[in-house]
């Protein structure tokens, strides 16, 4: 199978952020597992897990339960025609540079009781890669943000259905 195409700031395919539950599971179907997130001080996300499809979708509750983040954990997806999950530490970092991606912050977390693993923050384009053993195991995209407060939103038509 063809890797489906991350299209950031936007979804993939057919879903794109800013859809309800609903909307997503009506091109996704029903989720293997649902769990709900609690981040304190009022803040939750309902989380949807497709386990075949390898992502998870996260709705938040400050943005009316709409679609604002999808976390890809597989090779099923692949980010600028370059980046994939399983990729390696190297591989990845050859990548980023090829790409221009910009300024990233970079931050190593064994410290904090996770054995190898690293998070690659690229904030001006809303976009997470996490490394477990100096693999790529997931990379988590969300809508472009045009202020700390308000989220751009994709329109219609930048979807390829």
């Amino acid at each position: 199978m063809k890797p489906r195409a991350i299209l950031p700031g936007i979804g993939f395919g057919s879903i794109r952020f800013g859809m309800e539950e609903h909307e997503v599971s009506f091109y996704l179907g029903d989720p293997d597992e649902t769990e709900v997130q609690d981040y304190g001080e009022g803040g939750q996300a309902n989380v949807l897990y497709y386990d075949e499809l390898g992502i998870s979708i996260s709705f938040d509750k400050e943005e009316d339960y709409k679609l604002v983040e999808i976390s890809f954990d597989s090779d099923n997806f692949i980010l600028y025609d370059k980046i994939s999950v399983g990729m390696s530490k190297d591989d990845f970092l050859q990548a980023i540079k090829d790409l221009k991606l910009g300024e990233y912050s970079h931050e190593d977390i064994s410290d904090e009781g996770y054995d190898d693993k690293e998070l690659y923050t690229f904030d001006d384009i809303n976009i997470n890669f996490w490394l477990d053993d100096n693999a790529l195991s997931s990379i988590q995209v969300g809508p472009k943000w045009l202020d700390d407060e308000t989220i751009e939103w994709p329109h219609i038509d930048e979807i390829e259905l």
